[in-house]
């Protein structure tokens, strides 16, 4: 695909849509579109001049209210008068429509515009957590959803395991959390060296003096087996991560709802090479326990038990509120080509590659769904947090 990255291109708002502030709204909409969001961690809504139909409303960071604001007139970026943005970050603002970029002559945005800056065919996916991310794009096409918050949705919640009968009673939820407590070493709960919290529906356990940096972002390393492999896994696990260096903390599922989540045990790390030291570690104690498998996430050995994202990083000029799990942002923006390809008549695998150019676009591998830079922080549709 033709880079953003080191071109200069001119650039202009969109048209289509009109920068509004939170004032406008009566306090339901405020509440329906940002959640529990502080005011002043939005810099703008972008409304569709033509009405919902168009398309999505986009809760947007302060500088890129701001950006919206300048490239009214056509504007050549990246411009040394304007804040430094990456090829990706543009790649991104076009994909969600917020910019138009000029291509032989006139103005596109959206997947129009990268369909055109496309050189060649998408990449074949490269093992089993690439090709089960596939098959989420295609099962979310085939509803033929219109909602982009609901596609997001049904993207993340992908690959879930169905709740059986008795998993649902009180008795099993009970002897569930009795088999998770008993996994964890013993003595971890008097070590002054983590802090437990109860955040049901997770087990969370951070280390004491853990210095998280807001301004990097967060590398999380899934373990992701079958729920019934769940409680072995952990027992294997977690004296390996205490002792491993570079550990923020981990979490790990505490209710049945949270058990049959393919993403259901992770560990938060502060480097690249704390997440291959621990990968190396577990690759070794876990071989041979059933894998579950975490879609959208890049593969770290034993054919997905072990994967790993990138949770976007927080900045003065990316609102904590607006940043996503790597995850949520991942799934929006698939959602956000879903919904751009249904509205120009798009359907099935044409579709499903519009979605797929609009992620590349932003800055992901979807060969290995590895981020190819760090992902910035805007907000289509509703802005979620998880």
């Amino acid at each position: 695909m033709r880079t953003l990255a080191t071109d200069r291109h001119l650039y202009r708002s969109n048209p289509r849509y009109v920068l509004r502030g939170l004032d406008d709204l009566k306090r339901s909409q405020r509440q329906a579109l940002i959640g529990s969001s502080p005011s002043s961690a939005i810099g703008g809504l972008l409304f569709p001049l033509d009405g919902a139909d168009h398309g999505s409303i986009k809760a947007v960071s302060a500088p890129t209210a701001s950006l919206f604001q300048q490239a009214a007139v056509p504007t050549w970026l990246p411009s040394p008068l304007l804040p430094a943005l990456s090829g990706e970050e543009l790649g991104d603002l076009v994909g969600a429509e917020v910019l138009e970029i000029q291509i032989t002559g006139r103005f596109v945005t959206g997947i129009e515009a990268l369909t055109e800056l496309a050189h060649g065919p998408l990449e074949p996916p490269d093992g089993r957590l690439a090709a089960l991310s596939l098959k989420a794009i295609a099962y979310a096409e085939s509803l033929g959803l219109r909602a982009q918050a609901v596609i997001a949705e049904r993207l993340y919640s992908f690959h879930q395991v169905a709740i059986r009968g008795e998993w649902r009673t009180a008795e099993y939820g009970d002897a569930f959390r009795a088999r998770m407590s008993h996994a964890m070493p013993h003595g971890l709960g008097s070590d002054p060296r983590w802090i437990e919290f109860g955040q049901r529906p997770w087990r969370v356990h951070r280390r004491r003096d853990a210095q998280l940096r807001a301004d990097r972002p967060t590398i999380k390393l899934y373990i992701s087996p079958t729920p019934d492999n769940l409680a072995d896994v952990v027992a294997a696990s977690i004296p390996l991560i205490i002792k491993a260096p570079g550990i923020v903390g981990w979490k790990v599922a505490d209710t049945v709802d949270t058990m049959v989540r393919p993403d259901k045990f992770m560990v938060y790390l502060a480097s690249w090479q704390a997440v291959q030291d621990l990968a190396g570690e577990l690759s070794s104690a876990l071989a041979g326990f059933d894998v579950h498998g975490v879609p959208f996430t890049c593969d770290a050995g034993l054919d997905g038990l072990l994967s790993w994202g990138l949770d976007p990083a927080s900045s003065p000029d990316e609102p904590e509120a607006l940043v996503d799990s790597w995850r949520t942002w991942v799934t929006t923006r698939l959602a956000g080509g879903l919904v751009q390809a249904r509205q120009a008549g798009l359907i099935g695998g044409q579709a499903q590659a519009a979605a797929l150019h609009r992620l590349r676009a932003a800055g992901v591998d979807t060969s290995t769904w590895q981020p190819v830079t760090r992902p910035i922080s805007t907000s289509e549709g509703s802005a979620v947090c998880r």
